[in-house]
This record gives C-alpha cells, structure tokens and sequence, in this order.
C-alpha cells in the first residue's frame, strides 16, 4: 500500500503551475525590419496578444513545458515555432512575406476543377465541425468567402485553402475561435482526411443567466476527451476520472468496409455534378432492395470480433521528474473507453445538457471507445495540462469525433 500511495504522491508533487513569461521579437526575413501588429498565440488556447510598433511581445503563459508559438498576419506566410519557455531567452521570429496570390495547385497529369464555398461548403462544414450535432449546428464560419475549393475527379480528392483565417463562432461553448488552415485534403475513396491547422480562441460574451448552461456545455465537450484523457495519464487517476484501457486485437467487418466503400465513391460522383447534394444512402441509389442492404450493413458494427483484455497505466505511462512530463509509450493497438464519473456528471447537470450523454436501452450511461496506436516508435511526452509536443499518436472513435465544434483551449480549466 505504501508504494502505491508514494506512486500517487509523485505523480500529484509535479501538478503544480507557475506562470512563464515568453517574450521575443518579430522581424521581416528579408530586411530584418521590426514588424508590428502581428498575431502571436499559443496555439489552440486563449493567451494571444500583438507585437507593438518595435516589433516586440510579452505573454504569460499558465503552465509550464514546450508550447506551440504562432506568429501570424495576412502579409505573411505564418510561423510555428516549438519553444519551452525560458524567462531569459528573448526569442527572435524572421517572418517570410506572403504571395499575394492564392496558394497554386499542382498536380502533375491531372485536371483540377475550381470551386466555390456553395458547392462544398455543407460538406467542408460537417467535416471540419464534427459528427456531434448538439455541437456542430451551433459553430459557424462567418467568412465562407475565403475558402476555395479544388476537385480532381480522377483521384477524387477534395482540396481546401483559405486566403485568411477562418473564424468560426462557436455560440455553445462561448469561444470564437481563429483558425489558420495549412492543409485539407479528403479522399473520397479511402475516407482518409489530411488535415493542419493551428487556432486561437477569444472568449465570447455571454449572456446574463446563460453561464451555467455555458459552463455545463464545455464540461460536456471536456469530459470523456483527448485533452481530458492525457490530463488523467499525466495525474495517474484513469480510474477515477472513468477511463479504462484494453490491449485490442479485432476482425474487420469487411462487408461493411466494401459497402462503405461504394457509398463514398458515389458521393464523390454526385458532388462533382452536384452543389451541396444530399448524400444520405437513400437519395444516393435507385433500387430499392440495394438501398435497404446498404442501410442494414451500415447499422453493422466496424467490429465483428475483438479480444481484450485490461491493461495498467502504470505498464505504460513513467514519470520524469527532471522535464516535468510523463512518458506513454505501448506497442500494437490499446482501446479506452469512458463512462463519466460522479463529478462529470453533476457538472454537466443543467437542461439540456445532461441529455447528451448516451445511454442504452436499460437507461444507463454508455461507454465510449476510442483506439490509440502509435505510428512510429518513441511513444508521447505527456504535459500537465494533457498537451505532448509529438505527431506520432494516431487516435479514432470517439475522441478523433470531437472535433472543431467540441474542441477547448488548452488552457481550459473544468474547475474553474
């Protein structure tokens, strides 16, 4: 028991955050001339500020570890930089000037067809935002008319660029949010989707009387989370916070693999003919009989079979005292699945919130399952506040489900 309560001890003895003050200077590549009225943020958080008329910035940031600066502006191409705070390292950004055109498509031996936000825009929109309706339908793109679209029939490949930040405002969870879009690409044959981006998020204001529905909707969008789950790795309390891991081995449903299939080469079809069509499998085929198997197959599970069987934290996550961060590392597939605890739920205990948590026909809550798998050796370094600084974690289910619509800063604080 001993050893157990010392593991504890060591874990929660690090939990403790300083502010970090990271200042610097943003200069022009070319002439080294101080650059003033750049955006600088920690990406995907709400700490951001600009560079004043001698080019400089200050920020204070909540939590210690590696962060993701971004310096950005419209006459520039944007900047990442991967820094650990440091309160005497003043950091100098050389920022290279932006084309004035719009990012060029090449694709050698294929024909690209251009479009416009009214072709694509539904599709784009359910893709960025989520399969989560209580979220999705309430994050809007306010400036639609800086994307552009390109459709290459021969590969069926969608491809998406936008002139400017996308800003979307998400009136559910009070955040509006700037998103830089690097790459977006989606393949309709493999339901593939390569997608980078890096977002800032401003506070919206919130009605008067709203801010317990508002604080109840992020709880919701927290709980049962990537962030919320790598915060529970680093803190060692998976089981507390509802989390349980599983070493996965699965047969394929291959029927539904192959049907899945055809459904998406069907609607590439009908999008390349089509503005914004409606691809629901009943409106995708004619025969009758081939619409109701297709409908049947597609209520299947992914899944026909499994073996699992549970796996300790402690085999996978090790604590480095000396860089602050605990190291996860597994080899082949784990799965997680999340039930919410007592806490989670009394904090998303407010109309119509606590509806959204799924339940089975009994009435009790349902788990969720989502699938870690590394794709390269060397596992994750795990941050206090659930970031890791590492792209080699591929996750799917439902935390790779939540996304732009049910995404938080990563200064978000559930307690607070």
């Amino acid at each position: 028991m001993k050893k157990i309560l010392i593991f504890f001890l060591l874990f929660l003895a690090v939990g403790t955050q300083a502010q970090t003050i990271i200042t610097g200077k943003v200069v022009d590549e070319k002439t080294n001339v101080s650059l003033a009225g750049i955006t600088i943020y920690i990406n995907s958080s709400t700490i951001g500020t600009t560079t004043d008329n001698d080019g400089k910035f200050i920020l204070s940031v909540p939590y210690n570890g590696k962060v993701e600066l971004v310096a950005s502006h419209l006459n520039y191409e944007k900047k990442i930089v991967l820094i650990t705070p440091n309160k005497n390292e003043i950091l100098l950004i050389a920022l290279k000037p932006q084309s004035n055109t719009l990012k060029e498509v090449v694709v050698k031996g294929k024909k690209i067809k251009s479009e416009n936000f009214n072709k694509w825009g539904d599709l784009f929109t359910k893709i960025l935002m989520g399969t989560d309706l209580h979220f999705a339908v309430n994050a809007k793109i306010k400036n639609p008319e800086t994307l552009s679209f390109y459709f290459d029939k021969e590969s069926n490949e969608l491809i998406a660029y936008a002139k400017e930040p996308l800003v979307i405002e998400n009136s559910m969870l009070a955040y509006r949010i700037k998103l830089d879009l690097e790459n977006f690409k989606y393949a309709f044959n493999t339901d593939v989707l390569q997608f980078e981006y890096s977002t800032f998020f401003e506070e919206l204001l919130i009605t008067k009387g709203k801010e317990a529905m508002v604080r109840a909707w992020r709880a919701s969008a927290y709980y049962g989370s990537q962030m919320h789950f790598m915060r529970s790795v680093y803190q060692n309390n998976l089981t507390n916070d509802g989390f349980r891991l599983y070493a996965y081995r699965t047969h394929k449903n291959k029927e539904k693999e192959r049907v899945r299939k055809i459904i998406q080469l069907k609607i590439a079809e009908i999008y390349a003919e089509k503005n914004n069509p409606n691809y629901d499998i009943k409106y995708l085929f004619k025969d009758r009989d081939t619409i109701g198997y297709y409908q049947m197959i597609m209520k299947q599970n992914d899944i026909v079979a499994l073996d699992t069987s549970r796996v300790s934290l402690r085999k996978l996550a090790v604590l480095n005292r000396q860089l602050d961060v605990v190291k996860f590392n597994f080899k082949d597939t784990i799965m997680v699945t999340y039930k919410p605890n007592e806490l989670a739920r009394q904090n998303m205990s407010v109309k119509p919130v606590e509806t959204v948590v799924a339940k089975d026909s009994h009435g009790k809550t349902k788990d969720q399952s989502s699938y870690m798998y590394f794709v390269e050796d060397g596992g994750i370094s795990v941050q206090s506040n659930g970031y890791f600084p590492e792209l080699r974690l591929f996750v799917y289910g439902n935390m790779s489900e939540r996304r732009i619509a049910q995404v938080l800063p990563w200064d978000y604080d559930p307690d607070k």
